[in-house]
């Protein structure tokens, strides 16, 4: 009996340890199909898994920081085409495009059948204001068998930017019909009612929009900008005050804050409102612009200038920014300066008019400058781009000359006359 109890015993142990090693197996197993799910998507191209879901977030540092880790990782090891791919989509996702698309290009060049990487790298691409190569990588995730309103929201968007706009509604239609409740498809409605100048339906659509998707970014800063543009600042101000509060640390909203107060007049708080936008983003060139021209209109001109040579540092080719920087170093007495980023402006740009009336004057205030008889500026000096006046020589030799006789009767009082000879000149 004792003998059966132990046996007994022995085969319930065994089962408690078979079943705790096949409930650790299926831990383990339901954890690892957790975090793929979370992280990856699957690389098949039917229409239910084509589409890698934008996870993780990019405020959850901790759970970006381990995916990228972890992607990294397998890269090293394996070099997939799939690992590529979806770093690619955390990095778009925490805004670093260049390095997202560098990962792109690599999936694409391992795997170009898979229609998910294209509209991955469309979506890239469009952040990177290149509408026209997005399209094309978009129109062949379509061929490849994409079909998700995300994609025909995409191509909406990329044809009216091209001014495409009965194609692009056709797409953001299909959109609609397919998610009739994305906040998204409205948003970009709207941007094409607005492009045709239908600001009254852009309104419409973006509030849809909002009360679909109440966090959607874009959103906000199209009506700020429209209400702005109206000029109803108070209405700016509230959609903006509200973006703000779901997106605290966003460079975007402190800079249109900043243009609802420039476009007012209030140039102090203005003034707050960009200073806060490089501090959250310190590589904010619009907003280093802004300052200048508002240190320029307070005739700061040491501040405007160090305003702009940052703009020229952060981007080298900005429309016309050596004209601002030679304008403040002609209004600081900087002459020679100014007379070379005028002349550089002038040579980037014949027809920028301002800046050849500012090479002009900075060379003619140089040449006063310098010289004891600065009443007397020769042509050359005062006006290098304009050319000399040709003056016509007469030869009184060959050409004849009429003497002036004068009148021989003089009126005196109304219907009188007086007689009288006039000699010529010369003659006594």
């Amino acid at each position: 009996m004792n003998g059966e109890n132990q046996r007994t015993k022995t085969r319930m142990g065994e089962r408690l340890k078979k079943a705790s090693g096949n409930f650790s197996c299926f831990r383990a197993l339901a954890l690892l199909l957790l975090i793929s799910g979370l992280l990856f998507a699957c690389d098949s191209n039917n229409r239910q898994t084509a589409h890698i879901p934008d996870f993780p977030k990019p405020g959850d540092s901790s759970r970006v920081n381990g995916a990228l880790h972890a992607l990294t990782q397998a890269i090293n090891q394996s070099s997939a085409a799939s690992a590529y791919a979806k770093r690619a989509v955390i990095l778009l996702a925490m805004g670093r495009m260049n390095e997202a698309l560098a990962d792109i290009d690599e999936a694409i060049g391992r795997n170009d059948d898979a229609g998910s990487y294209y509209l991955t790298r469309a979506q890239i691409l469009r952040a990177l204001q290149q509408p026209a190569k997005a399209l094309q990588n978009a129109q062949r995730a379509e061929i490849l068998g994409i079909d998700t309103p995300e994609l025909y929201t995409l191509q909406g968007d990329l044809l009216q930017q091209q001014n495409q706009f009965d194609k692009a509604k056709l797409y953001i239609a299909k959109a609609l019909q397919m998610a009739p409740y994305d906040g998204e498809a409205y948003f970009f409605n709207g941007l094409m009612a607005a492009r045709q100048g239908d600001t009254a339906q852009a309104l419409t659509l973006y509030q849809q929009s909002l009360r679909l998707k109440p966090r959607y970014l874009e959103t906000y800063n199209q009506l700020a900008s429209v209400y702005r543009t109206l000029g109803a600042p108070d209405s700016a101000l509230a959609y903006n005050q509200q973006a703000l509060q779901y997106f605290p640390n966003n460079a975007r909203l402190y800079y249109g804050r900043g243009l609802i107060y420039h476009t007012e007049g209030q140039l102090d708080s203005a003034m707050l409102y960009y200073q806060q936008t490089m501090k959250v983003q310190p590589a904010y060139y619009q907003a280093y612009f802004q300052m200048g021209l508002i240190n320029q209109k307070y005739r700061n001109y040491y501040a405007a200038l160090a305003n702009y040579q940052r703009v020229q540092q952060l981007r080298p080719l900005f429309p016309r920014i050596d004209t601002y920087i030679g304008y403040c170093h002609e209004q600081m007495g900087q002459y020679e300066l100014a007379i070379a980023a005028y002349t550089k402006a002038t040579q980037q740009n014949a027809a920028d008019q301002q800046a050849a009336a500012g090479l002009w004057r900075s060379q003619r205030r140089q040449y006063a400058q310098n010289s004891y008889n600065s009443l007397f500026l020769p042509d050359t000096v005062a006006r290098p781009m304009t050319k000399a006046r040709s003056r016509t020589v007469i030869d009184t030799t060959r050409a004849h000359i009429s003497t002036i006789q004068p009148k021989s009767r003089v009126a005196t009082h109304a219907g009188d006359t007086l007689q009288r000879t006039v000699k010529p000149i010369g003659q006594n």
